[in-house]
């Protein structure tokens, strides 16, 4: 049986995965794996290679899975979606103010995440007040 996904929620599913890979970024610095994009081992907190960058590098690592599992549960449908892109978003604010680089960006994606959260969390308790399902 096919099931029709929402376009928007597809969208926002592309967006919220695509933040999610992007923190893969961060790992392949921290972890010393290479220097993508314009990141460098030089201007990195913490600095990559050592205790500090593997435990930084892993929290990259959980809010992009973390991220990219919240935007399948969202095209599957799955309510859940919101709790896991809340706790990645927990997990991505904090390592993204690390980089000052890339605080601006990543952090206004996050805040579209929360607000699309909200956003939705609204429109479900809305539908389920109208059709009685409290």
């Amino acid at each position: 049986m096919n099931k029709a996904y929402s376009p928007v929620a597809v969208a926002v599913a592309v967006v919220v995965a695509a933040h999610g890979l992007v923190h893969l970024m961060g790992v392949a610095l921290l972890w010393k794996l290479g220097q993508p994009g314009q990141l460098r081992y030089a201007d990195a907190v913490p600095a990559p290679g050592t205790g500090a960058g593997y435990l930084v590098g892993g929290l990259w690592l959980a809010a992009a899975l973390l991220f990219v599992a919240a935007a399948y549960l969202l095209v599957a449908d799955r309510g859940a979606w919101r709790i896991v892109a809340l706790i990645a978003v927990a997990v991505s604010a904090p390592v993204i103010g690390l980089s000052a680089a890339q605080t601006a960006a990543g952090l206004v994606i996050d805040g579209l995440v929360l607000a699309l959260i909200a956003v939705s969390w609204r429109r479900r308790h809305i539908a389920n007040a109208v059709s009685g399902g409290g």
